[in-house]
């Protein structure tokens, strides 16, 4: 008898963070790039070269190598328990029970009502017109905001959290079916 051997779901790195430690990257291995060149411009100066700018080189390429393969480390993945969102030194776990509904949807669309124009921070701007997957929860508010700020500055918004990675649509379709269906909400009309 052969056993069915779950599959481990992909994880979705969060651009959000992703974007921010490109970035910071780019400035480490340029500012290293720049010490190590003084150094051998000092170097064939005057044939010394001074140990303290060697050091501080060598220790901005190395912070720059941790920043590179600590890009990585911000992710979301479909787990049995919930949805993970998994952060440089922690992880959060968002049961499923806590999510409402999911969907993916361009960010200029959920941010298209004027009420909601002026919450949408310089950080995601660059993601306009990508496909993020929102996510309705059914939590406190407090909780929201805490695996917001776990998703990138600006990604929780009422009781919408927002979760900008590169397929969000194969992110709902992980999702949809471990999500438990709502009844749809009381009607609001009277008759």
């Amino acid at each position: 008898m052969v056993s069915a051997i779950a599959q481990p779901q992909p994880r979705h790195q969060l651009l959000t963070f992703a974007s921010a430690w490109r970035r910071t990257q780019t400035m480490l291995f340029y500012g290293a790039a720049v010490m190590l060149i003084a150094t051998v411009v000092g170097y064939l100066g005057d044939h010394q070269y001074n140990p303290s700018t060697v050091a501080m080189g060598v220790l901005l390429l190395l912070v720059g190598f941790a920043v590179h393969f600590g890009s990585g480390l911000h992710y979301v993945q479909v787990t049995d328990a919930g949805l993970r969102l998994n952060r440089w030194r922690t992880h959060d776990l968002i049961p499923f029970t806590a999510i409402r509904q999911v969907r993916s949807q361009p960010l200029e669309v959920l941010f298209a009502a004027p009420s909601r124009r002026k919450l949408l921070l310089r950080s995601l701007r660059q993601f306009e017109r990508t496909p993020v997957c929102v996510i309705r929860l059914q939590a406190d508010a407090a909780e929201v905001q805490r695996w917001g700020r776990g998703a990138g500055r600006g990604c929780a918004i009422d009781q919408d959290l927002i979760l900008v990675v590169r397929d969000a649509k194969e992110l709902e379709r992980a999702l949809l079916p471990r999500v438990p269906r709502r009844p749809p909400a009381p009607s609001s009309r009277r008759r």
